[in-house]
């Protein structure tokens, strides 16, 4: 899991700046028909949002399959049984109830891993939903479970059927997990609220240090 995570980080860097480029030109040019204003944090949060979505993407697709392996796959293969995951708990950690000292091991078990991880990989997304575009709860968790279902579908096609098979579970728990992890981040905004300045603000202190542009006659 790690090695994967390493891996797609490695991928979303070296294909940033190719596809930060292509983004770049649109993303003034809407902000600028839709504000008639610049706002480089909000820019920069976009930026950091795309090297995010990278990142997510190439975490559900690799790695690929090789030759071999492509031959072998021939089935669409889901797993429809929510919280499954607990079986699979139960079954793979060495988790007692009555032994404190199986509690770590299973935690750090990959059956536990897996689940917190798929929380933790769409908490930026609910975090970005919420504070960039101000959705409310109900729409950041539809907007979650809809990424959730698109990367789901992506696997359990084999990678939009290039592959005659999926290569890789199409898993209802993962669904449930990535919408609660777009929740959790929509939590923590509203946790930070208070602390968190509008994006509004930044259009004003850009202004102040003359770095702020007005399109008026655009």
């Amino acid at each position: 899991m790690t090695t994967n995570l390493l891996f797609a980080i490695k991928l979303g860097i070296q294909h940033f700046s190719t596809i930060a480029v292509l983004f770049t030109l649109p993303l003034l040019l809407f902000q600028v028909i839709a504000t008639k204003k610049l706002n480089f944090v909000r820019i920069g949060m976009c930026f950091l949002f795309l090297f995010y979505m990278i990142c997510a993407y190439s975490l559900i697709i690799f790695p690929l399959p090789d030759v071999a392996k492509a031959a072998t796959l021939s089935g669409h293969d889901a797993q429809l049984i929510p919280f499954h995951f607990i079986a699979d708990i139960i079954r793979e950690t060495p988790f007692q109830l009555g032994n404190i000292h199986t509690y770590l091991p299973a935690l750090l078990d990959n059956a536990v891993l897996q689940v917190i991880f798929n929380i933790i990989m769409t908490v930026p997304f609910g975090m970005f939903l919420s504070y960039y575009f101000g959705l409310n709860a109900k729409k950041v968790v539809t907007f979650s479970f809809l990424l959730s279902l698109f990367f789901e579908l992506t696997q359990l096609s084999g990678l939009y059927f290039m592959f005659p098979g999926s290569y890789r579970l199409f898993d209802v728990d993962d669904l449930m997990a990535n919408t609660l992890g777009g929740f959790v981040g929509y939590q923590l905004v509203g946790l930070c609220k208070g602390w968190l300045p509008k994006l509004e603000n930044f259009d004003i202190l850009l202004k102040k240090r003359k770095v702020y542009h007005k399109i008026t006659n655009f």
